[in-house]
């Protein structure tokens, strides 16, 4: 298993998304983040340079063929020649678990409504106190 982590322009997200949905890769985290590429902390007339906002994509998939899938996905719609197009980087993944279902490995990794499981409601609640203001 292998966690695929991509930082790209957030004008990109909507079309990677719709790629990896459309190639049955679920289950991603987005995260807005802001940073700078590897042009250093100051540009050419030594002033500092700003931070760029960008999206940041966690996807752990099952083989490396879900994971080159993935790249490609991400590749496809994010790919340009001008700076800041992003980076992706990848990890092995030592192991997953589906809390709700104790699912391990590979299993917790498919989508559910293809297993067919349905949503269990728990009778559990957390009761909040929040003061009025």
């Amino acid at each position: 298993m292998f966690m695929l982590i991509a930082v790209f322009n957030q004008y990109d997200l909507k079309s990677v998304l719709e790629d990896l949905f459309d190639n049955n890769i679920e289950g991603i985290t987005v995260s807005d983040v802001i940073g700078k590429g590897s042009f250093g902390l100051k540009e050419a007339d030594n002033q500092p340079t700003d931070l760029f906002p960008k999206v940041k994509v966690e996807i752990v998939v099952s083989d490396e063929k879900n994971l080159e899938m993935a790249m490609e996905c991400i590749r496809a719609n994010c790919q340009d020649l001008g700076r800041g197009a992003g980076k992706m980087w990848w990890l092995d993944v030592g192991g997953v678990e589906r809390i709700r279902t104790g699912e391990i490995g590979a299993d917790a990794l498919t989508t559910q409504v293809d297993k067919k499981i349905k949503n269990v409601n728990t009778p559990y609640t957390t009761v909040i106190d929040t003061p009025c203001s």
